[in-house]
């Protein structure tokens, strides 16, 4: 769904594998900005305004609604409930993945081009203390309520809290990305969508869901509709969400004024790219619309589409 087609298996399967923590610890990270699910925003409270973590103006960030995507079981194959990469992620705590609610990944900064990734779920706090302490993990500090813990060689750091745990990048013992993220669920720094306009009026588009992915972005210096780039656009992303035998999808572009969204350019990107096995191939009764300075298009897939 993301880099290819549109069916809800491929959304989920490259989509978790993207998001995973493995990028956190040998791969590079994710550079598209598209691609999401909708509904209420419980990623917004993970997302530090890049200004808190790094030298640049964007990030990107995934969500995935755990619970979600257990409610539709019944349309999902079993091998899409669990996320590619969980094992690596849960690997040294013994946490159940079906016990976890959501899934936030963030992508701003770190050695590989991942800032961090967030787990939310029921789980007693000192059992997981425990079980990175069993794996070489030692407490750094605490910081919020959350315990630091770092690896023996202080290239991942752990926080745990009651009801979520923070994975980030360490570099040679610096917690600085997991405290921000920490910093951003808390109040004590800006947020992502309270920092940017433009980031505001995306997640205020795109919602929660079974899935959301987006990003601020600089203006292109050149568009391109047929692959997705638009004349003064300052964000993008994605937005799907599980409704029985149906998914619905939506895109959203934010541009920089109302008088920069042009419909056109958006019917040519999916015109341009929906043939069998392309990223709008299986997009049904597709249509578009503009909302202030939003261009968005909306549209379904069958759930149990391969």
């Amino acid at each position: 769904m993301f880099e290819g087609t549109y069916t809800r298996r491929a959304m989920l399967r490259r989509g978790l594998a993207t998001a995973g923590a493995g990028a956190l610890v040998g791969a590079a990270g994710c550079s598209s900005i598209p691609n999401l699910l909708g509904g209420t925003t419980p990623y917004a409270k993970w997302l530090p305004a890049p200004a808190a973590v790094d030298d640049s103006d964007h990030y990107n960030f995934t969500y995935f609604n755990v619970d979600d995507l257990e409610a539709h079981e019944g349309e999902i194959d079993d091998g899409d409930l669990k996320p590619p990469k969980s094992g690596e992620f849960l690997g040294p705590v013994d946490i159940d993945w079906q016990d976890a609610s959501g899934v936030t990944t963030l992508g701003f900064g770190g050695l590989f081009g991942f800032g961090g990734f967030v787990v939310e779920a029921d789980f007693d706090r000192d059992d997981a203390i425990s079980d990175l302490e069993a794996n070489g993990f030692t407490e750094d500090s605490e910081h919020e309520g959350y315990a630091l813990m770092l690896g023996s060689f202080e290239k991942r750091v752990y926080a745990v809290g009651d009801g979520a745990i923070v994975l980030s990048v360490s570099l040679g013992g610096d917690t600085d990305m997991a405290e921000a993220i920490i910093d951003a669920k808390t109040g004590n720094v800006d947020r992502y969508g309270d920092d940017s306009d433009d980031m505001s009026a995306l997640i205020g588009a795109l919602g929660g869901g079974t899935y959301v992915k987006g990003s601020t972005t600089d203006i292109p210096e050149e568009a391109d509709p047929a692959d997705g780039v638009f004349d003064n656009m300052v964000a993008r992303g994605e937005q799907a969400k599980i409704k029985g035998q149906d998914t619905a999808l939506k895109h959203v572009v934010v541009y920089e004024s109302s008088d920069d969204v042009d419909t056109d350019d958006l019917r040519e990107w999916v015109d341009e790219n929906n043939a069998d096995g392309e990223r709008f191939g299986n997009l049904d009764d597709p249509s578009y619309n503009s909302n202030g300075r939003k261009g968005v298009i909306t549209g379904t897939v069958p759930t149990d589409d391969s």
